[in-house]
């Protein structure tokens, strides 16, 4: 996979997961079940439910593993649908309003820098 596209990815993760503890997180998690679901009513209802499950259990303890699960989801979505980049890239921009932990995930992606989450890196692990 493109090193752009997992970097897309890797950014909307981090903002959906973000998102989870704002006020606009309704509205988010709309678009991205419609994004996930493309089309499929029943696939939207399952990325509902899942966003939802994500949501209830996300604590500072819980984060990274969610943000993982997230960048896995997306990175999926691309592969099997590179077009969906677009409305990926859209949904990054629109969470800037989500909060502030997404707003600076959002100028990141734009400008090309390296994504910080506050997590340290394990030795030998890929960054991206």
């Amino acid at each position: 996979m493109d090193a752009e596209l997992v970097a897309l990815a890797t950014n909307a993760a981090s903002a959906v997961v973000g998102a989870m503890a704002t006020d606009g997180w309704q509205a988010l998690r709309s678009r991205v079940a419609r994004l996930l679901g493309r089309g499929d009513p029943r696939a939207e209802r399952d990325a509902l439910e899942t966003l939802d499950e994500d949501a209830a259990g996300r604590t500072p303890d819980t984060e990274r593993d969610l943000v993982a699960e997230w960048r896995g989801r997306l990175r999926d979505l691309l592969r099997t649908d590179p077009a969906a980049a677009a409305a990926l890239r859209e949904l990054l921009a629109d969470a800037r309003g989500a909060g502030p932990a997404s707003g600076s995930l959002v100028a990141a992606s734009h400008i090309g820098a390296p994504l910080t989450t506050g997590f340290p890196t394990p030795p030998g692990t890929d960054r991206v």
